[in-house]
């Protein structure tokens, strides 16, 4: 909790320097056209260790003009942690032409060290199974490094009534070294294209209270094309947003991310991440990931909030793999702090606990917003 403190004082100093700045100058000229905010941040992972790092973001509008639009975003993240992990990556969400266009471009690299889950009998499975029970019934972890390069481009235009749909592209690079020579290295470079849709009726992009936001996106990989396997990704969410009083609202998701085809281990799903939190040492790990959660949000006063959250989720390889004993729970909570009111940002910190597994996860916005 200590670094909570920390990160939020220091995240007060550099948005305070940011809104007295404008403010200042708009008495004398008119306001800046980008908003800008540098966040120094601090969390603490049970796969990565400490992790330092920061942020920076760049809020506008397109066209000063357009009323109508979202505010677009442009944001340089880098972070690094005392296991050796770094990455840095740009990310840019555009809006224009009164929201009827939508864009994304997303570059990053980085060296990641983490670790999988083995069940040993899917790599030794000539020995009897009274060895793998003397030694390990279940598995253990292996540790991995995962450099990676990736690049990515979306386009959608609306079609009807805040319903979009169009494209997008992706090239990644990565190179996975196992610490175990019983488990192959892989390098994979994959060029990859699909569909992007998305049916958003949110009232706000950064701070929804109501409204919907589904998503149904593919990404087609093959080998014709360059790329070193052949195999399919098809995501799909369901963000249900129900206002409760004027500034408060109860959040209803689904999520899904299929893999099919000859699915790499870059290509896999991992649970957790930035979706189920209370997952962070990688364990659950499959072709398959589906969730459902729910989440409060509560306004305290006009600064600060808490949310309150629970899900249920699963990591299989087919759905016939479903069962009881690998549905997995997960609940948290956190605090947000209104950093950047003009473009309705709060920044805070969640700490989740999941089976066997928990996380502490530092975020600028609300949760499921990209």
């Amino acid at each position: 909790m200590k670094y909570f403190y920390v990160i939020l004082f220091l995240c007060s100093l550099s948005t305070f320097a940011q809104d007295s700045i404008v403010e200042q100058k708009g008495k004398a000229k008119a306001e800046k056209k980008v908003k800008t905010v540098i966040i120094p941040t601090i969390t603490y992972n049970n796969s990565f260790g400490t992790m330092f790092g920061a942020m920076g973001s760049g809020f506008y509008k397109l066209n000063p003009k357009d009323t109508i639009s979202p505010i677009s975003k442009s944001m340089i993240i880098g972070t690094y942690s005392t296991n050796k992990t770094w990455m840095v990556i740009i990310p840019n969400t555009f809006y224009f032409n009164e929201d009827k266009q939508r864009a994304k471009f997303v570059v990053g690299t980085g060296s990641v060290n983490f670790q999988t889950y083995v069940d040993w009998g899917d790599f030794l499975e000539f020995l009897p199974d009274d060895i793998f029970n003397v030694i390990q019934p279940e598995g253990e972890f292996v540790g991995y490094n995962n450099s990676f390069q990736f690049a990515f481009a979306e386009f959608v235009t609306e079609v009807y009534k805040k319903l979009y749909v169009g494209g997008h592209l992706l090239y990644s690079h990565n190179l996975t070294d196992f610490d175990t020579a019983l488990k192959k290295d892989e390098e994979n470079n994959l060029f990859g294209f699909g569909l992007a849709s998305v049916y958003d009726t949110r009232d706000n992009q950064m701070r929804p209270l109501t409204g919907m936001n589904a998503k149904l996106s593919t990404m087609h990989f093959l080998t014709g094309l360059g790329s070193t396997s052949n195999y399919s990704n098809i995501n799909m969410e369901y963000n249900k947003y129900y206002p409760m009083q004027e500034t408060n609202t109860m959040l209803l998701r689904g999520y899904a991310q299929i893999a099919i085809g000859d699915v790499p281990f870059s290509g896999q799903n991992v649970l957790g991440r930035d979706d189920l939190r209370g997952y962070s040492n990688g364990k659950f790990r499959a072709d398959q990931v589906y969730d459902v959660q729910t989440e409060y949000r509560h306004a305290l006063n006009k600064k600060w909030g808490y949310v309150a959250f629970a899900g249920l989720a699963t990591a299989i390889n087919t759905v016939s793999d479903v069962s009881l004993d690998n549905t997995l729970p997960a609940m948290g909570a956190g605090i947000r702090y209104l950093a950047i009111p003009k473009a309705n940002i709060n920044i805070g910190f969640d700490a989740a606990v999941g089976r066997d597994d928990w996380g502490v996860y530092f975020r600028i916005g609300e949760a499921f917003t990209r």
